[in-house]
């Protein structure tokens, strides 16, 4: 292999790391959409005032985020979290009652 093929080769790999540190980089970024935006609160159908019961969960509702055209989905932590904590609440009650 001569000089010329090695500086070839050479250019070839620099190019080729460039090229995925790039995409790593674009790949690495945040997506909008998925953080929880501050203040916005939504009815998820979670009881006031009471203990969540078996026939409440039909009736929850989580907000849905995607992130760029649509390649990202899921639910909303903060929706989420509510409920799980709803759960807890009226898992804790039942167990005290034992």
């Amino acid at each position: 292999m001569g000089f010329g093929r090695c500086a070839v080769l050479a250019l070839e790999v620099i190019v080729a790391v460039a090229v995925l540190v790039g995409v790593a980089f674009v790949a690495s970024r945040d997506v909008a959409g998925l953080d929880d935006p501050d203040g916005d609160v939504a009815d998820t159908g979670i009881p006031t005032g009471r203990l969540l019961r078996s026939d409440d969960i039909g009736h929850l509702k989580f907000r849905v985020v995607g992130g760029r055209r649509g390649a990202v989905r899921g639910y909303r932590f903060a929706d989420v979290d509510a409920v799980l904590a709803k759960v807890e609440e009226a898992l804790r009650a039942s167990e005290g009652d034992r």
